[in-house]
């Protein structure tokens, strides 16, 4: 059986990427034979029991970056008749090198989900390219990974798995209130944005926000929120294992106002709930984002616009089955078909 081993770097246990690889690694142990290795060991570490047993799990304990580096060279040196499929652009080139100074044969494969512009933490144009092939999430990556010069016969887009979930129920009453969520790590600035969110939602008066998720900037947004007069009309309900069990009446929407995602599985999970998404026009957000299908987008940057955007939303009423239906590519039957030819086509 041929063996996969899975690379991935700074994992915090509660992001959608780990959701993602829980579901991609419990489909692949029946045809390979599968590790995940992590260079970081998860604060959280309940998405690791949703493994299945057959998967084989390497973590590194230490905080030394030399010992970690030795950590993953001894993997890339040792493991035999294994191909490498990275979530990391560093542990690319670590393999990369390791693979021509010692004459290895093994394939390596990226597989990211973040954003390849945008963003300063890793030296893209320097190690993307020595992979042999690149899984795609998005035809925005698509595109991204071809403006570094990629061959297009490099890569597959694949999207990303999500589940047919049933459409949430409706609140039943009356009210006028716009109930809008989000879901994620708040920041104030950085990549989420919440400064932009709040203040769109404080020139609605009607808005109200619940917030799912907890950060080191938590109590900063929070201030935040208190000074544009949005005590009482925002929730902060901090990190919850299961959100879905904690959401049983239909919000009026999920409200994203990132400056960069890859692609995003909390939009993806609230589309397959009938929830249509309100979503700042970052690189990459029209594949998911149907302008009056499931959702509606605004200008990055323009607050009025997004509280326009608020209002807009509520009024239209979208029909959750037909922003369900939206995105059929990304439901289980499609996806791993997809997965199942790239992988045979990198791998052959």
């Amino acid at each position: 059986m041929k063996k996969l081993n899975f690379l991935c770097s700074e994992l915090s246990g509660t992001g959608g990427t780990e959701a993602v690889l829980v579901r991609v690694l419990n489909h692949l142990v029946d045809a390979y034979d599968v590790t995940l290795t992590l260079s970081n060991e998860p604060l959280k570490k309940e998405w690791l029991h949703n493994l299945d047993s057959k998967v084989k799990i390497l973590t590194f304990k230490g905080h030394n970056n030399i010992t970690k580096l030795a950590f993953i060279s001894k993997i890339f040196l040792t493991s035999r008749d294994t191909d490498f499929i990275s979530l990391s652009p560093k542990m690319i080139l670590i393999g990369a090198k390791i693979r021509k100074v010692f004459h290895k044969k093994y394939k390596l494969i990226s597989w990211f989900h973040f954003s390849l512009t945008g963003q300063d933490m890793f030296d893209i144009p320097s190690t993307l390219p020595h992979a042999d092939g690149h899984l795609a999430i998005s035809n925005t990556i698509k595109r991204q990974l071809t403006d570094l010069d990629i061959p297009k016969a490099n890569i597959k887009v694949i999207n990303n798995p999500i589940d047919d979930f049933d459409i949430t129920p409706s609140l039943e009453n009356n009210s006028n209130n716009i109930r809008l969520f989000f879901a994620g790590r708040p920041t104030l600035g950085g990549f989420k944005n919440l400064r932009e969110m709040l203040t769109g939602i404080s020139k609605v008066e009607n808005a109200y926000l619940d917030v799912y998720g907890t950060s080191d900037e938590i109590k900063e947004c929070q201030d935040f929120a208190d000074s544009l007069g949005l005590k009482g009309r925002v929730s902060w309900h901090g990190w919850t294992a299961d959100l879905w069990s904690k959401i049983k009446d239909r919000p009026t929407a999920l409200i994203m106002t990132s400056t960069s995602e890859g692609l995003s599985m909390i939009m993806l999970e609230s589309v397959s709930h009938g929830i249509p998404v309100i979503s700042s026009q970052f690189d990459g957000y029209e594949n998911i984002v149907k302008d009056g299908i499931n959702g509606f987008s605004y200008p990055l940057g323009d607050v009025d616009k997004l509280a326009e955007v608020i209002k807009k939303t509520a009024r239209a009423n979208l029909n959750p089955q037909k922003v369900k239906d939206s995105i059929s590519e990304f439901y289980p039957e499609e996806y791993f078909a997809k997965l199942d030819d790239a992988l045979s086509y990198f791998l052959k």
